[in-house]
């Protein structure tokens, strides 16, 4: 039985949200058999593992799950995070609807949306990933 380590599971994370954004990059080449709104999902899923491998570099888990949330909270251990990868969880943000109050529901981003996005996620993933591995 392996036990727990920070950077096991900061991998790991990482290796996930590596894996769901190669399924998008191959969407910018060549247009996906998924619609926008499963594409969408595994962009969340992607931007989620991406900066909670980064906090687990850190030696803490993710407090929050909103997008903007959890850019601000890895920003208060990595100063390297930029302005782009803010405005990345504002635009992934800016679909969902977390609660009752905000009562817009869900939608679904555009091709050009789901393209800024997806370059976002790479731009996020890259630097990440020279986070974990200098």
């Amino acid at each position: 039985m392996e036990l727990f380590t920070w950077k096991k599971q900061s991998d790991d994370l990482y290796k996930d949200g590596a894996g769901y954004l190669k399924t998008l990059e191959k969407h910018l080449n060549q247009p996906s058999r998924f619609d926008n709104n499963l594409l969408f999902n595994i962009s969340i899923m992607s931007f989620e593992k991406l900066f909670a491998a980064l906090l687990a570099y850190y030696e803490t888990e993710a407090i929050h799950h909103t997008p903007v949330s959890m850019y601000r909270e890895a920003n208060t251990y990595d100063k390297g995070l930029t302005p782009e990868m803010m405005d990345t969880a504002r635009l992934i943000q800016s679909f969902e609807s977390i609660c009752s109050f905000d009562s817009k529901g869900y939608t679904t981003p555009t091709d050009e949306e789901l393209r800024t996005i997806i370059t976002g996620l790479i731009s996020i993933k890259e630097y990440v990933g020279g986070v974990l591995n200098p």
